[in-house]
């Protein structure tokens, strides 16, 4: 036993730990960034040193904001312009403070208000050419869900790992990516106060063989339930099985792997490789499914993270609320969601007709106090709900109940 009762850990161990929690890609990105931030300032002549006012740092990246380019010499889209300059401006706020100790926000001082001016105005300019706007994953129907679901096999590897990624990352709202990062040490089967197994999974990105969450996570679990109404897409089930299929061989420890294609021969180590799968592809499967389907990708974008828009927009039209939805996808607050809040021509409709059913309901309210006519508005109205399709048959989302969460 140590005979310290804190820990020796040096300021250089620390800032390690610190840096090895950022994403590599993340890093990556930062740096590329930063690159074509040197290579315009140095075209421009910008020099940065202790004696740069931030006058000057200011319009540096005004000048930046308005004027960055591709390689090719093309804009960027939109959504690009707004990271791009935030992270200059953040990496240039780090060099200021850590190299001369000189301390600026660019995100606040009204020095910089007209950089991120220029920066919006950009923005503005590209949103108007639909090429450059930033459009979301595009949700799918259910009836679209469920046929792509029915194209996979299970009793092939390929086909269960697809079918289990289909299945799980609706149901935990996964992000684009992060099927690629999912390990099994994310997954524990549940047990009650008796030990004793509840059925469910939990699922927490947290978790690992030393500290499962501990009292506080950093980020609330989610899990998968089974599935009694149709054990086909149960996935618990899908999950136990992915698990007996791997073999001895395998020591990685990411859940989605490479398909052994020599898997039906008797002398094969089994069903899988002892290597994940890529990230390029583990990309396309949403796409690919989308299309096998019939569904025309080019017109509609269809991505990995088009599940997690799924999810939210199925649960928001089944009448969950803002609040519970962050819970299941992971966000601070409700304005994050308020992208995947798409609607389809069924939620469409049943907003409608609950508008004309309450405003039929005051006109009638209104008729039986002052004996007035019906207004042009209800009446027209009571002509279209006549003519078009008013009630649509509620969908249960998931066919069964299989998401449950804290509250």
């Amino acid at each position: 036993m140590s005979n310290f009762r804190f820990g020796r850990n040096t300021p250089k161990e620390i800032d390690d730990s610190i840096t090895n929690i950022t994403p590599l890609n993340t890093k990556n990105s930062r740096n590329s960034i930063w690159r074509q931030f040197e290579k315009f300032c140095g075209e421009r002549k910008y020099v940065f040193d202790g004696n740069t006012s931030t006058e000057k740092l200011a319009f540096i990246l005004k000048d930046w904001g308005y004027n960055m380019k591709k390689v090719d010499g093309n804009d960027y889209k939109e959504a690009v312009i707004k990271t791009m300059w935030n992270v200059t401006a953040k990496q240039l706020q780090e060099l200021y403070f850590n190299k001369f100790g000189i301390k600026f926000d660019p995100f606040v001082d009204l020095e910089f208000k007209g950089s991120r001016n220029a920066r919006d105005a950009k923005r503005r300019n590209l949103q108007i050419q639909p090429e450059k706007r930033k459009t979301s994953s595009s949700i799918l129907t259910l009836e679209e869900y469920n046929k792509s679901l029915k194209i996979y096999n299970e009793d092939t590897p390929d086909g269960l790992q697809k079918m289990f990624f289909y299945v799980a990352g609706l149901e935990l709202a996964w992000r684009g990516c992060e099927g690629v990062n999912v390990t099994i040490k994310h997954f524990k089967e549940e047990s009650d106060n008796c030990g004793l197994p509840t059925g469910r999974i939990e699922y927490n990105c947290i978790f690992s063989k030393t500290a499962q969450g501990g009292s506080h996570k950093l980020t609330d679990s989610k899990w998968l339930a089974t599935n009694t109404t149709d054990p086909r897409i149960c996935p618990v089930r899908l999950y136990k099985k992915m698990l007996s299929k791997r073999g001895k061989h395998i020591t990685t420890d990411r859940l989605f792997l490479t398909p052994n294609p020599a898997w039906r021969e008797p002398s094969s180590v089994g069903w899988f490789k002892n290597s994940p799968v890529g990230r390029n592809e583990m990309g396309k499967w949403t796409r690919t499914a989308a299309e096998e389907i019939g569904i025309d990708i080019k017109k509609k974008k269809i991505s990995n993270h088009s599940l997690r828009s799924t999810a939210v927009s199925q649960l928001a039209k089944a009448g969950v609320g803002e609040e519970q939805l962050i819970k299941i996808t992971g966000h601070a607050n409700t304005l994050s969601i308020k992208p995947y809040l798409q609607l389809d021509g069924d939620h469409h409709y049943q907003m409608i007709d609950k508008l004309r059913a309450n405003s039929t309901a005051m006109e009638e309210s209104n008729n039986k106090s002052t004996n007035c006519a019906p207004s042009a508005l209800v009446q027209m109205s009571k002509n279209i709900v006549t003519t078009s399709p008013s009630t649509q048959t509620p969908v249960n989302y998931y066919n069964c109940t299989i998401i449950n969460y804290n509250s």
